[in-house]
């Protein structure tokens, strides 16, 4: 008899499980596409910000060229190394998708970089910054444009902190220094040579 209770108790909790689960797993299976696709136009928009003067983006694919950037960044997460190429297909620098770790979890970005290795661009792609202080990283006007011109990641180290958004204003910073750091090892001076 005691049996027969954790049957007909558990059961109808093992259907609305069963239930539950299958419509998350259809749900996932129809809004997966539209979210990467979503994602992939967030990241080509911010590279576009980062480099205007390039027409177009290609990726670099190839495996040891990304795991030298990869190593370059250290902790920092490197996403993306893409070439900038301008309207006649010549090279016109490098944008670098990093995500380095904030205050509310990882800040990913873009960074633009033009042929001599020069900081041109600075985005915000996604965070999840505490809204009024680690969010003044992308509402301080001044913050993000303080990188441009930089050329190393020794130069990169020199920028302030924002007050009352320390750790979101270093994660930021560190993501650039991981972007120049990934563009110095990879050695594309000129921006052509990467694969």
């Amino acid at each position: 008899m005691r049996d027969s209770i954790y049957i007909r108790l558990g059961l109808p909790l093992l259907v609305v499980c069963v239930v539950a689960g299958a419509g998350l797993a259809v749900t996932w299976t129809f809004t997966a596409p539209k979210i990467e696709a979503q994602a992939r136009e967030a990241e080509r928009t911010s590279l576009a910000a980062v480099r205007p003067a390039a027409a177009t983006f290609e990726a670099v694919t190839d495996a040891g060229t990304l795991a030298k950037a990869r190593a370059a960044a250290g902790d920092i997460g490197v996403d993306g190394v893409f070439r900038a190429l301008d309207a006649a297909g010549q090279p016109a620098g490098v944008g670098v998708l990093v995500a380095s770790r904030g205050y509310g979890g990882p800040i990913r970005m873009a960074v633009g970089l033009d042929r001599n290795g020069k900081v041109v661009g600075v985005t915000i792609v996604s965070m999840a910054e505490t809204p009024g202080l680690g969010s003044k990283v992308v509402d301080d006007k001044s913050f993000l444009p303080r990188f441009n011109g930089l050329d190393s990641a020794d130069a990169a180290k020199k920028v302030d902190t924002i007050t009352g958004a320390t750790k979101s204003s270093r994660g930021v910073r560190k993501g650039v220094e991981a972007a120049l750091a990934a563009y110095a090892a990879l050695g594309v001076a000129g921006g052509g040579s990467a694969k």
